[in-house]
């Protein structure tokens, strides 16, 4: 946590009936509030699972079909293309293993398929979303009555909701303020989900159960249905072992298939993992944009060491994280600004030593976020060194300027960035402002 910067975090290991729980560090890094068990946190995409759970208790009541299209329960649904009569064919099965064809999000206005349904996987909210005025729309009913019904009264989870309620006032990791609040109030399948890990742990420990599904129901969650190769994203060894069941994650790993799901709301990042064959599960939530950094070490910290795929699929740790640790090491020893040599040195000893120029971003803006400023302009400086061409690497160097106060060097950076890349909306928006800005001295 202090190596990247986390404030926070809440953690529950279970091993079959017995259960660690951890509640670490602060609500955020402008407050002394300590976590506990019952600070609330933004459970982002692990709100899919749990709605995963509810729709399959509906399928089991005779409710809703999952292969039955869903334009005939939600009829018009203004996200989409009135004109493409694929939408037609989107089933809640299809939502739940991410082969709607629609992107994980769309526009302000309307969600395009990026390929026709059922034909390829891709990650994507917007199915959830649409799965859910589905649902709605059937029972009559909101997401978060839906919920407490089918989930969070049944199984006790008292301190879960997908909108915000007054309890929160005290609890929440984000604080009370009138912006978090009206940012809560929207239900949304996908995201919305407010908790703790504690009740999660609860959620997980029926999973592995089978509480509450029919066995039948309960084996099907867990059945791979679709091959995880998301359409259009990078590829690596980790794409032969991941899969999607209804609603999880799957991978295979050397001892056996697990399900997990990860949660990413800019600040807001976590993950579960569960085996209902080992009886095994855990949790945690964080409060940092690095929170799943660290997913693989605490697997590590919790279990037999393995191989966890699902870090190395979605991209969220460093990609080569053995040669960016061994840089890191050699920085914090030798110092920044002799981040060059370092690096030079590293590959001399091993011709096939990588620092890839994302790994070397993320660095520069985990040390901006610990308010490492100077040794942050020093990992930017670097990657600019090596990867002169490239208008990530300028913009990283420009954002670590800006937070310093060296706005005429961040207005420079930012307009290579431009040059570069005449796209990037933003930087061209922070040029705008740091000249106004200017102008007005």
């Amino acid at each position: 946590m202090k190596k990247y910067g986390i404030p926070g975090i809440q953690l529950v290991c279970i091993k079959d009936k017995s259960e660690e729980a951890f509640n670490i560090g602060t609500i955020s890094t402008e407050s002394d509030k300590k976590v506990t068990a019952n600070t609330i946190f933004e459970a982002a995409s692990l709100s899919k699972c749990v709605f995963a759970y509810a729709v399959l208790r509906l399928y089991d009541k005779g409710v809703i079909n999952l292969d039955t299209p869903l334009v005939r329960y939600a009829g018009y649904y203004e996200r989409f293309d009135s004109t493409d009569h694929r939408y037609a064919k989107i089933t809640a099965r299809m939502v739940l293993r991410h082969t709607t064809g629609l992107p994980n999000w769309g526009d302000d206005k309307v969600a395009k398929l990026i390929f026709p349904p059922d034909s390829t996987f891709s990650y994507s909210g917007e199915g959830f979303q649409y799965l859910q005025r589905a649902v709605e729309k059937i029972t009559n009913k909101s997401l978060n009555e839906i919920a407490q019904q089918e989930v969070f009264t049944p199984l006790g989870m008292t301190n879960s909701s997908y909108t915000w309620t007054d309890k929160f006032d005290t609890l929440a990791a984000f604080g009370n303020d009138s912006n978090a609040v009206n940012g809560h109030k929207k239900q949304m399948a996908a995201a919305s989900l407010l908790s703790c890990a504690h009740d999660y742990a609860v959620f997980l420990r029926a999973l592995i159960n089978g509480t509450g599904l029919k066995p039948q129901t309960r084996q099907m969650m867990f059945e791979k249905q679709t091959e995880a190769r998301w359409f259009h994203h990078r590829v690596t060894e980790a794409n032969n072992h991941i899969w999607w069941g209804l609603g999880m994650g799957l991978q295979e790993n050397e001892t056996g298939r697990w399900a997990w799901q990860w949660a990413d709301n800019g600040n807001f990042k976590g993950f579960c993992i569960v085996n209902p064959n080992k009886k095994q599960a855990f949790v945690y939530f964080t409060n940092s944009n690095w929170g799943l950094h660290i997913t693989t070490d605490l697997l590590n910290a919790f279990f037999p060491k393995q191989t966890w795929w699902p870090p190395i699929w979605n991209g969220y740790e460093f990609y080569e994280k053995k040669n960016m640790l061994a840089f890191w090491s050699e920085l914090d020893k030798q110092g920044y600004d002799h981040a060059l040599e370092i690096a030079h040195a590293l590959k001399q000893r091993d011709t096939s030593f990588l620092l890839p120029e994302s790994d070397v971003n993320d660095l520069g803006f985990i040390l901006l976020g610990k308010k490492m400023k100077n040794q942050s302009i020093d990992i930017f400086t670097f990657n600019v060194s090596e990867h002169p061409e490239s208008s990530m690497t300028y913009e990283g160097l420009a954002e670590a300027y800006d937070e310093a106060g060296a706005k005429d060097l961040a207005l420079e950076t930012f307009k290579k960035v431009v040059r570069l890349n005449p796209n990037n909306n933003y930087a061209a928006g922070r040029i705008k402002e740091l000249e106004s800005e200017k102008n007005k001295k």
